[in-house]
């Protein structure tokens, strides 16, 4: 990417010209912190959108659902956010309970339907790590994230300019901790270093990405407070993503996603997520 195009790039996907303070970089391929792994073709990314959108009765809507402890005493318009699956960060935090009863129902549909595609991340785990990789049974298997209209709709003009803003919180990923329990049940589950990951199956026009800094924040007290109050002072990475490429990290990373560009209507931001825990020498992936 030329310095011109990156110049306009950064002013239409960060939309923050005005801020000194936040001045996103473009990532570079040996970006230490994100890895990539190509998982699934363009054909394997099509049919998992397809099977997406037969399943829209079970999707759950997030629009109103607060997410951060600081949403508890505001209003926050949302632009259409729908999961598929039990999600940790949204229900177990709310209610542990509700969250295995969800995770009861929906984990023989995921695995009926994405059985194959579970197979594939699993082996792709594999070959990167060099040890075993499961979906864990117990938890909630890995589910998605739907920014979209359902099939044959469209977003709302309003909706539109709300994906070109920053929805997504700054945030590090502290999820694992609500199943603490869990963990305690194996002889060493490796808690220090903890693992977040993400494909993308379909994203706009234009594309889409991740924010990442470079900084080390207090994980038991950052997540609590505003995207004001937690911007750090150091510029972003600008991550971008790709259709059937996963992005993975480890431990806390501090992270935001990033905001669309030119968004419209018809766009639609679909992601398979995902965490994992080492336990006893396996990988157990779960959401």
């Amino acid at each position: 990417m030329d310095k011109n195009t990156l110049e306009k790039y950064k002013i239409d996907i960060f939309n923050v010209k005005d801020d000194k303070k936040f001045h996103p970089v473009e990532a570079q391929h040996d970006n230490s912190h994100l890895k990539r792994v190509d998982v699934f073709t363009a054909d394997q990314c099509k049919r998992i959108e397809d099977t997406l959108d037969k399943m829209d009765s079970l999707w759950i809507n997030r629009s109103c659902t607060p997410r951060f402890a600081y949403e508890n005493s505001t209003k926050s318009i949302r632009a259409p956010f729908w999961t598929l699956g039990a999600v940790s960060y949204l229900d177990a935090v709310e209610d542990y309970a509700r969250y295995h009863k969800l995770k009861t129902v929906m984990n023989p549909v995921l695995k009926k339907k994405f059985g194959w595609m579970y197979d594939i991340i699993c082996e792709k785990f594999e070959e990167e790590f060099g040890c075993p990789v499961v979906i864990d049974d117990v938890l909630a298997h890995p589910g998605f994230h739907i920014f979209s209209a359902k099939k044959g709709q469209i977003i709302s003009e309003g909706h539109v300019r709300l994906f070109e803003t920053a929805l997504g919180s700054i945030h590090v990923d502290i999820q694992y901790k609500e199943h603490w329990e869990y963990w305690q049940t194996y002889n060493h589950a490796d808690l220090d270093n903890q693992m977040t990951w993400t494909i993308p199956v379909k994203l706009p026009k234009h594309g889409g990405g991740l924010y990442t800094w470079d900084v080390e924040v207090d994980p038991a007290v950052f997540n609590y407070n505003t995207n004001e109050n937690k911007k750090p002072d150091v510029s972003p990475t600008a991550n971008k993503y790709y259709e059937g490429q996963m992005t993975y990290f480890f431990r806390h990373l501090l992270h935001q996603m990033m905001p669309g560009v030119k968004v419209s209507p018809d766009d639609r931001r679909l992601t398979v997520q995902g965490h994992g825990i080492k336990c006893d020498g396996v990988w157990r992936l779960y959401f």
